[in-house]
């Protein structure tokens, strides 16, 4: 079993002071339950799934897949629900005497700048595990296979997307298929705003039952390396910046929700570039750059 990291450490004594606000029983179950998965699946971002729109969804196939008993699962789920309307509450508004990720640091965040994102595109470009599987994409997306008529060649880049970011699709056909009846080349191109939000939804058919999911980071992350330019990535990461700088500096009015509609957040993307002065940098150059900073402070 893995341990938490000191961020997760921080997250789970300040959630267990939130349970001892709200009267909660059973607190100490609970603090351990909610971050069973950070603790043994390792290779997921706990953060992110836990602002998935398809969190209900993707942490039940998670669970399945490690060795928790069925029995438990719900219990698990339970107390992860918790976890999560902890973190939509905004946990800084409580009085936290210990330390915490989530704990406003503004004299410890670099403020953004031209010499900031210099430092940052520096490090990717020197780190080959940064900037060889973006090229090796970049090679797949734009010279192998560039257009999204063959089912094959999507299934490839999916795949691939998928193993390099780590983007939790766990059916690869039938969001190939998805993509494959979209006919997307067109709007592509063009750097169709909406496209994201629509290529985002897929429908799964397990067990004769529907489910819906919503794939938005993997949308944006396949869009941008058809088009770089027109389509900047969306994270868990970046949306924290974002809100982040919202609070702290009002560069661009949106509610932290907006981030989950593609328009608005390529929208607050742009406001936070002009306000920041960050202009001469290409788009792909601050997905690098936002992706490093947010990994390190967020």
């Amino acid at each position: 079993m893995s341990k938490l990291n000191k961020k997760y450490k921080e997250m789970q004594q300040a959630f267990k002071i939130y349970l001892e606000q709200k009267g909660e029983s059973s607190i100490s179950t609970t603090k351990c339950d909610a971050f069973y998965l950070c603790r043994n699946y390792t290779d997921i971002d706990f953060m992110e799934l836990l602002n998935s729109d398809s969190f209900e969804q993707l942490a039940r196939e998670y669970l399945k897949n490690t060795n928790a008993p069925k029995s438990s699962i719900n219990s698990y789920m339970s107390s992860m629900r918790k976890l999560k309307k902890f973190l939509q509450e905004k946990s800084y508004d409580f009085k936290i005497n210990t330390p915490s990720v989530y704990a406003e640091k503004t004299d410890d965040i670099p403020y953004p700048s031209c010499d900031n994102v210099e430092i940052y595109l520096h490090k990717w470009n020197t780190s080959a595990s940064l900037y060889e599987p973006e090229t090796a994409l970049n090679k797949l997306f734009n010279q192998i296979c560039p257009y999204n008529t063959s089912l094959n060649d999507i299934m490839l880049k999916v795949a691939a997307l998928n193993t390099v970011y780590n983007t939790h699709i766990t059916d690869v056909y039938t969001i190939s298929q998805h993509i494959l009846s979209l006919d997307i080349d067109s709007r592509l191109k063009d750097g169709n705003e909406n496209l994201v939000n629509e290529l985002m939804h897929v429908k799964y058919i397990n067990d004769q039952k529907t489910v819906y999911k919503n794939h938005y980071s993997f949308s944006s992350k396949y869009c941008s390396f058809h088009n770089p330019d027109a389509f900047p990535i969306y994270d868990s990461y970046v949306d924290s910046i974002l809100w982040h700088y919202q609070k702290t500096t009002q560069f661009y009015a949106f509610d932290r929700k907006d981030l989950k509609n593609y328009p608005k957040f390529k929208s607050a993307i742009k406001a936070f570039q002009l306000y920041f002065g960050l202009e001469q940098y290409t788009v792909k150059q601050l997905d690098q750059y936002l992706w490093q900073f947010g990994k390190e402070y967020f």
